[in-house]
């Protein structure tokens, strides 16, 4: 029986451990907190259970999540979204189209905008995208003579689909592909119905069927002999098996493996992946303000959230609601403290210009801000073909995972699309 060593307990390392152990593997996964699941992990207080940002699964049923849970003989609900809505740059609230019928729809376009909408979806249906990778959604823009509401939709499809705010930055080719996805499978951001407590649970106990999971055990170092990766340092001991995945941002990886052995310029690339930033505000809700279960979208700033509560059960008391709201930003803004505050206010106004009056609803707040969201922002510059493969050059046995590695996607389902691509680099196979 092969054994693999899993540094990082982080979603996507739950879900290969899981694979790997379901195939017959001994799987050791060693976590450095006290807890596994990483931004996935689950906070509960007070009868109300949130994720770390809105932590939708893009496509759902058809999703890299999803396909895994099968795999595990597990078959996750997911539940889609309602009406969308959008504050916009005039302080009027209309729909916001995630769908070819909202387009019809939504007071966002006039009339020859939306023909011109529909037409620009049938070519992103049918379309490929390779010579546009490198452009950014900003130059596609003026080349095309996108303008108007138009112009302002792909300002927040990058904001929210892409996770990136700046369409100076955001590839076009990258954008098109994962517009393409939901156009293709006919689903776009969707939830885990009874939210994502199932999906840790059944990943954990696949795990400790045969493994175990090490919570507080930082791993030091990847033992390394004669070119093969063979173990792994934790604390002063070492643990030995006969593959290592690495499920850590690979901005990180130089801090348990000796840059001696990779030449400059792949050092440099792991290094420089520019994550995604954001700061975000969870509101515990000690009455009902909404029946919204879509996507909330402000203009400016160009933010996103939702009614978490009003799209699954079990996660707010009765009578009660959650919400959740969430602001892409720079990581300059992030690490700026100044920044980061006026950002903060910023994101305070965009839930108010929704709910006016949210303050004399509030049982308790959480604001948080995170330099790392997503290990990679998906721009120009860090397209799929430009990030590290999950085989690591130079070294036998050696794998990575993760949301920072080059995997189809963007923001969180680029780690889970890598869960399958690493799978088959260790396996050979794939389902």
């Amino acid at each position: 029986m092969s054994q693999t060593i899993i540094i990082g307990g982080g979603i996507n390392g739950l879900l290969l451990g899981a694979l790997l152990s379901h195939e017959g593997e001994t799987v050791t996964l060693f976590e450095k907190n006290r807890f596994v699941g990483g931004r996935a992990f689950l906070y509960e207080k007070d009868g109300f259970v949130l994720d770390y940002g809105v932590h939708m699964t893009r496509l759902g049923p058809k999703s890299p999540v999803a396909k895994i849970m099968r795999q595990l003989g597990i078959n996750i609900e997911f539940r889609r979204l309602g009406n969308s809505y959008l504050i916009d740059y005039d302080g009027q609230k209309v729909l916001f189209p995630t769908s070819p019928a909202g387009v019809f729809k939504t007071r966002l376009f006039t009339l020859k905008e939306k023909l011109k909408v529909l037409g620009l979806l049938v070519k992103i249906k049918k379309g490929r995208f390779n010579k546009l990778m490198d452009m950014s959604l900003k130059d596609w823009m003026e080349i095309n003579n996108i303008t108007g509401g138009i112009r302002r939709y792909f300002e927040l499809v990058s904001a929210s689909l892409m996770v990136c705010p700046f369409i100076e930055k955001t590839s076009a080719g990258e954008t098109f592909r994962n517009i393409q996805k939901i156009l293709k499978t006919g689903h776009s951001a969707e939830y885990p119905a009874h939210g994502w407590r199932q999906i840790h649970k059944t990943l954990t106990n696949e795990i400790e069927k045969s493994g175990k999971i090490r919570l507080r055990s930082k791993v030091e170092k990847v033992l390394i002999k004669d070119g093969k990766a063979v173990g792994v340092m934790v604390e002063g001991k070492e643990y030995f098996a006969d593959r290592i995945v690495i499920n850590i941002p690979v901005q990180e990886i130089f801090g348990i493996l000796d840059e001696k052995m990779f030449d400059s310029k792949y050092i440099s690339l792991c290094k420089n992946i520019v994550p995604t930033s954001a700061v975000f505000i969870d509101l515990a809700l000690k009455d009902k303000i909404s029946d919204i279960n879509g996507m909330l979208y402000t203009y400016d700033p160009k933010a996103y959230g939702m009614i978490t509560s009003n799209v699954t059960e079990g996660i707010a008391p009765q009578g009660m609601q959650l919400l959740t709201m969430f602001y892409p930003i720079s990581l300059e803004d992030m690490t700026d403290l100044e920044k980061r505050k006026m950002r903060r206010n910023e994101l305070w106004k965009a839930i108010k210009d929704f709910f006016p009056d949210i303050e004399s609803h509030i049982y308790w707040k959480r604001e948080t801000s995170l330099q790392m969201i997503d290990g990679v922002q998906v721009n120009i510059d860090q397209t799929e073909d430009k990030r590290p493969k999950s085989s690591v050059p130079g070294i036998e046995n050696l794998y990575l995972v993760g949301d920072s590695i080059a995997a189809p996607g963007v923001g969180g389902e680029i780690g889970n699309e890598s869960v399958l691509i690493t799978y088959r680099e260790m396996t050979g196979s794939s389902f």
